[in-house]
This record gives C-alpha cells, sequence and structure tokens, in this order.
C-alpha cells in the first residue's frame, strides 16, 4: 500500500503536471524551457481543470467519488494527449547550469524544505483546510457538512468559501493516493509548493538577467530565499506564507499565483506581447488562483491589470494592455458569481 502511494503521488504531483506542461515546450523560448517551467505551468493546468470540474459537479449535487473518477480521467487524458503531441520537444528542455551558485540555491531550498517540515506553525486556516478536506473525503460530499459540527450547512454566508476547491483538491488527492489529508498538506503538498515557488523565482531571475549576467540569476534567487528564511522569525510574518502554510488557499497564492504573475507579466515584456501563449497561461491561472483562494478575484484582477498597463507603456505597446483584458474575464464571471449567489 505503501508503495502504491508513493507511486499514485508521483503520478499526480510529477508525472501528469510534467507531461501537462509539456504543451508550452513549443512556444516557450530556449531559456523558458526549465523543468521548473514545465512542472509549475502543468500543475496550473491540473488545478485549474480540476477547479472547474468541480465547481460542474458541486452545481449537479455530485459526490466525490464521482468527481473523482472523471477528474483522473480527464488529468490523464490530457496528459498523454499532451505528452504523445509534444514528446519530440522534450529534447528542448534546459537543464540549468550546474555551477557553485546554482548549488548554494539548490541547498537553501533543501533547507528551507527541511526547515518547514520541522518548524511549521499551523493555525486557523488550517483547521478549515483540513477540516473540510477531511469531512469531503469521510461524507463524500462538497461543502454540505460543517466540519465543526458535523450538521448540514444551512447558512448562505458559509458558501463564501465554496469557489475556493483547495481543501477538495486535497481531499482528491488524499482519495487517489490513499494518503491522510493532515499528512498529504503538512509533509508533501507544502514541499511540492514550495519547490515550485522557488522555480518560478529562478525564471524571474532568468528574465531579469541577460545571458551576458546570467551569474547572477542564481545569487539573486539565493538572496530571495535567504530573505525568506530570514523573515521566518515568527508564524506572524509575511514569509509563514511561503514557509510554514504553503497548502493554504492564500499561502498557495502568494506563493504561486503572485510570483507567476510577476513571470507572464515579464515574459510578455520580453516578447513585447507577440506569443498568445501567455494570454491563454493567464486564463488557466486565473482559474486557479481561484481555486486556491476568492480573494485572488479582486487581488489577481487589480494586479494584472496595473502590472499589464505598466509593461505596456514601458514596451510601448498598447495592444499588449488591450490582449490581457479579456483574459481577465473569467475573473469578473466569478466575481459576479460571488455576487448573486452568495451575497
Amino acid at each position: 500500500m505503501i508503495i502504491l502511494s508513493i507511486l499514485q503521488i508521483i503520478l499526480y504531483l510529477l508525472v501528469i503536471p510534467f507531461s501537462m506542461g509539456l504543451a508550452f515546450t513549443r512556444f516557450f523560448d530556449e531559456k523558458h524551457n526549465t523543468i521548473g517551467n514545465i512542472l509549475t505551468g502543468g500543475f496550473i493546468m491540473e488545478l485549474a481543470a480540476f477547479q472547474v470540474l468541480f465547481l460542474a459537479f458541486y452545481r449537479l449535487h455530485r459526490t466525490l467519488t464521482e468527481l473523482t473518477w472523471c477528474a483522473s480521467t480527464v488529468l490523464v487524458f490530457l496528459a498523454v494527449l499532451s505528452l504523445v503531441t509534444n514528446f519530440k520537444t522534450i529534447k528542448k528542455i534546459k537543464l540549468p547550469k550546474f555551477d557553485l551558485g546554482f548549488l548554494v540555491f539548490v541547498l537553501f531550498t533543501v533547507y528551507m524544505i527541511v526547515m518547514r517540515n520541522l518548524q511549521g506553525v499551523n493555525d486557523g486556516d488550517d483547521a478549515f483546510v483540513i477540516g473540510n478536506a477531511l469531512t469531503t473525503l469521510t461524507n463524500d460530499v462538497f461543502y454540505k457538512v460543517d466540519y465543526y459540527t458535523g450538521f448540514t450547512i444551512t447558512s448562505k454566508s458559509y458558501l463564501r468559501h465554496l469557489l475556493a476547491s483547495n481543501p477538495l483538491f486535497i481531499a482528491y488527492l488524499s482519495k487517489v493516493t490513499f494518503v491522510h489529508p493532515a499528512i498529504l498538506a503538512h509533509r508533501i503538498l507544502g514541499s511540492f509548493y514550495l519547490c515550485l515557488h522557488n522555480a518560478v523565482i529562478y525564471n524571474i531571475a532568468i528574465l531579469l538577467f541577460t545571458k551576458e549576467k546570467e551569474k547572477y540569476r542564481s545569487l539573486f534567487a539565493s538572496f530571495v530565499s535567504l530573505v525568506t528564511i530570514w523573515d521566518f522569525h515568527s508564524y506572524l510574518t509575511d514569509s509563514t506564507f511561503i514557509l510554514s502554510r504553503t497548502w493554504q488557499g492564500k499561502s498557495m497564492f502568494v506563493a504561486l499565483g503572485i510570483p507567476l504573475v510577476i513571470m507572464i507579466l515579464l515574459m510578455l515584456g520580453e516578447c513585447e506581447g507577440k506569443k498568445n501563449i501567455f494570454y491563454v497561461f493567464l486564463i488557466f491561472l486565473s482559474f486557479a488562483c481561484v481555486a486556491m483562494t476568492p480573494a485572488s478575484i479582486y487581488l489577481y484582477s487589480i494586479m494584472l491589470f496595473v502590472g499589464s498597463f505598466c509593461v505596456a507603456v514601458a514596451v510601448k505597446k498598447m495592444s499588449l494592455f488591450l490582449k490581457v483584458l479579456p483574459t481577465l474575464l473569467p475573473m469578473a464571471g466569478f466575481a459576479l458569481l460571488y455576487y448573486f449567489y452568495f451575497s
């Protein structure tokens, strides 16, 4: 059973995201075709697909078991389709230069993972995430049972959390991997999300420093990691979201959502908005961010709106800004749904 659980974890957190992420290799520049970029992009697609399926199954009053079968089928199908159609692009994957600076960055990453597992502090949000994941897994329903009392939820105000499928995603992964939601979130997902966070930070470094200054990339990424470690002197600091509470919705948005928005904006500036794949990715990212936390409806929208305008002004291409606007339509839809259905 342990071996099967390990294989399932590898399948859903590494193989499927990596296979789905290969779809981006044919569109990225060579320097951006890194393993971290492909894995992160594929995971965002995986989470976005789960968000769409979850909302549909909740509206149809279906069960977690039915969602599990459907989601697994869809995700495996998309992964196989992407792998088959993009198999030849694997040779385009660029491995990092294993110099002293990159090894230091890797050591910082390993140190962050070890210390977050040794000194991680859980709070009330953890009770919500794990509580709902365990209640969903036990009762086979979504947001229908109060995880504190066990009673059926009747208050409409509680449903303000409905758009956030992160606790249900943990329940789903727990069901297919046979690992308890608390163990899965605290030990496995927390470390996995931290690795994705550092992968995004490293790609931001690639964008900031040209090939002539590539020796500063690892230095920049290591510096960001060091600041994060240094700031984690209390569970009340900002670094808590990245190091200690990474599996929670708002923390996922801080660790993955915000850095990914910054990365895509830099990529759009680099290509002057000419590559449409980045606009497509922003649509996936919008669904994934809402799955993390409904707060991203306005945080993500404001950040992308202002950021894309600034990038468009910087590269003197207002068409870039105009192309970004339609990618915010999913957020507008979520905002209307939130206002009319949950208010």
